[in-house]
């Protein structure tokens, strides 16, 4: 029986007991009247004084009975008053809070929960652990604390939802009544998912930091020989017939290529200086979409829808022309036999989000991470470098770089930058 219960029954219990003394106490008049003592019985014929106590009985029973009442509708009063500041302290709690039975079921949900996992109270109420969570680290915790009545310390979950992955960190705890009798489990979660992502760009700058230190000692020494041997090159191309000429172009063009290469080495390596003014985003991506378009490969059917608001931001207007169309080309290089590139713009608080999809073939999730590495690639022609040179570009600018890719399905890249 739970505390709101008793305080209901109380009063109840409180007023019968009186009305027992009151039966009791007019009983023992009632046989003082009649005359039943020993001395007295059988003297006396008057019953008037009968009805009378009956109906003092009656009245007092009455006038107990709506005592009764008030002290119900006060007891009431509170239990709702009691629940309701109970509701009303869980559903201010900022942290996701779920409450499941014995049988693990979904007993409580409050609305941090509710905006967390994006669902409502309605459609999951009754639902197991195991149909909102699925097998993951989370139901497992529920579980054993359920069966082991011991609560978990804190664990973390990642949990796959159609925009990307929620990352939760939890922790659980036995759920008792008033006699300390384990009847459920406490669920308590918040969200890590932004904190996961600020981990990865920290970690990810952290590698191309050392990688552009590296390369840039690598492209020095580099850079020397490959001068060396381009001279001695134009002195062969001068004392040779035309086979040796054609022989000596071709070892200049591999060298042009070698000095690019190095080129863009010292380029990710150097750190950038940025040259801020007042550009028209609509304008810089629409001359970015124009250009990557003329470099693609002819012939292949390529369709673009374009939603770009009308706004300004403060950025380099160089660098960012060059990382917007890297980011393009990509997403036109990932269509080999055509699609769509959906290129989106526009205002999000204070900062300015740029969104450029494509319906190619998407990224494996094995390489989603390495994609901005230089040097890495999976295409056929390229070294790898636009990717890399794009995420230093935006990150210089205070922003971020977010990546969603399906095998077969495309992939999308979002542009988070500050609008200065």
């Amino acid at each position: 029986m739970t505390g709101q219960s008793l305080l209901i029954l109380l009063p109840g219990i409180v007023a019968v007991f009186i009305a027992v003394l009151l039966i009791w106490g007019f009983a023992r008049r009632y046989r003082r009247e009649l005359g039943l003592a020993k001395k007295k019985r059988g003297k006396t014929t008057d019953t008037s004084f009968v009805i009378n106590a009956f109906h003092e009985v009656t009245k007092e029973l009455k006038e107990k009975e709506k005592e009764l009442e008030r002290l119900k509708a006060i007891a009431e009063q509170r239990a709702e008053t009691f629940e309701s500041y109970n509701e009303n302290i869980l559903q201010c709690v900022t942290s996701g809070v779920m409450t499941f039975d014995a049988e693990c079921r979904l007993t409580t949900i409050n609305r941090a929960a509710e905006e967390t996992l994006c669902v409502g109270k309605d459609e999951v109420a009754g639902k197991t652990c195991r149909e909102l969570f699925g097998d993951g680290e989370i139901t497992r915790a529920v579980r054993n604390t359920l069966e082991g009545h011991v609560p978990s310390a804190r664990l973390e979950d990642k949990l796959e939802r159609s925009g990307g992955g929620l990352w939760l960190g939890f922790n659980t705890a036995v759920l008792t009544d008033r006699q300390n009798a384990a009847i459920g489990v406490i669920l308590s979660f918040t969200d890590l998912t932004e904190v996961k992502r600020l981990q990865e760009q920290v970690e990810l700058r952290e590698r191309l930091t050392a990688l552009g230190e590296m390369s840039a000692g690598i492209a020095h020494e580099l850079r020397n020989p490959m001068a060396v041997i381009a001279g001695y090159l134009n002195l062969f191309s001068k004392k040779t017939d035309q086979a040796g000429q054609d022989v000596a172009r071709k070892i200049g063009d591999e060298i042009n290529g070698m000095n690019r290469i190095i080129g863009d080495l010292l380029t990710f390596a150097r750190p950038a200086s940025l040259n801020r003014v007042r550009v028209n985003v609509r304008e810089l991506l629409e001359g970015c979409l124009a250009s990557a378009l003329q470099a693609a490969t002819a012939g292949k059917p390529v369709e673009t829808v374009v939603m770009i608001e009308e706004f300004e931001a403060s950025i380099d207007e160089v660098l960012m022309r060059q990382a917007f169309t890297n980011l393009i080309q990509n997403a036109l290089e990932a269509m080999p036999g055509g699609g769509t590139v959906f290129l989106e713009a526009g205002k999000k608080n204070r900062e300015l989000a740029v969104v450029i999809r494509d319906t190619g073939t998407g990224i494996p999730p094995a390489i989603v991470k390495k994609i901005f590495l230089p040097f890495y690639t999976t295409k056929d022609k390229g070294v790898g470098m636009g990717l890399a040179l794009a995420h230093k570009v935006i990150a210089s600018h205070g922003g971020r770089i977010e990546v969603l890719s399906k095998e077969g399905k495309g992939t999308t890249f979002t542009v988070i930058l500050p609008r200065g």
